[in-house]
């Protein structure tokens, strides 16, 4: 693996360095996230499973109210927000790392630890997400008038078998992607760095910005990886997140320490 230095340093208060890497990293990356999941196993699957149930539920919520559009922008609004989900699987990581065992214990001291700078992170998610909502509804309501399918069947193929349909598809996908991008500039290591060191908000979202900025093409396979996880997830009625979002999680918080330099 190449881990050579970036000659630059991210923060002279926290001294931290970005190590330059390659799309092979990213394969060890999933494998250490795998040996995690694998010695904390019941651990990993509660993580997973209550966060397949929690949005099993809210899914449900919006098919049920009738509002079928608002599926595909909870999809990319969990894919803003997944960050600040893995406080938990990225403790256990830490833990696991240290030779010991993990709790959900240590999740609490973890998020307590650090827990304004946590907290704020999560706002940041929040209003980015809020923001792609914005985004969202101008774009529903400039392509979706007139169109009123009577079911989330109807709904699935008004997207794909309509030329109004297939226009909101393709413009909420490009302005969520556009979204996605920068939000994952700014968050891929950012809540790992603020678990696992007392830096302040701005110092981890700084140093995530430079370790994406300096390793772009490992860092864009990695979000390819992260989306094909989560999507996966969805489409497999969220069975898929029991076990495909802690190895995500756990693979992100190994991503985080060989992208940036151990104290």
């Amino acid at each position: 693996m190449n881990t050579n230095m970036t000659d630059e340093a991210m923060n002279p208060m926290v001294n931290t360095r970005i190590r330059e890497i390659s799309t092979e990293n990213v394969w060890h990356w999933l494998s250490a996230g795998w040996r995690d999941f694998l010695q904390a196993p019941m651990l990993s699957l509660f993580y997973g499973f209550s966060l397949a149930l929690l949005s099993a539920a809210v899914s449900t919520l919006v098919v049920r109210s009738g509002a079928y559009f608002l599926l595909p922008l909870l999809l990319a609004g969990f894919l803003l927000i997944a960050p600040f989900l893995g406080i938990g699987p990225f403790s256990a990581s830490r833990q696991l790392e240290r030779g010991e065992s993990p709790g959900l214990k240590d999740a609490f001291r973890a998020f307590l630890a650090n827990g304004s700078q946590i907290l704020l992170m999560g706002v940041i998610l929040m209003l980015c997400f809020l923001g792609w909502i914005m985004v969202a509804n101008l774009i529903t309501v400039f392509f979706y008038q007139g169109l009123s399918p009577a079911d989330w069947q109807g709904f699935v193929v008004m997207l794909i078998g309509s030329w109004d349909g297939a226009q909101l598809l393709i413009a909420g996908t490009y302005a969520g992607g556009m979204i996605a991008l920068l939000v994952y500039a700014i968050s891929a290591i950012t809540v790992p760095m603020l678990v696992d060191r007392p830096v302040n908000v701005l110092q981890a979202i700084n140093t995530s910005w430079n370790a994406v900025r300096s390793n772009m093409l490992p860092m864009l396979l990695w979000a390819a990886i992260l989306i094909s996880i989560i999507v996966s997830g969805f489409l497999t009625l969220y069975i898929g997140l029991i076990i495909g979002y802690p190895l995500a999680a756990h693979a992100s918080w190994h991503a985080y320490r060989d992208l940036v330099e151990h104290e």
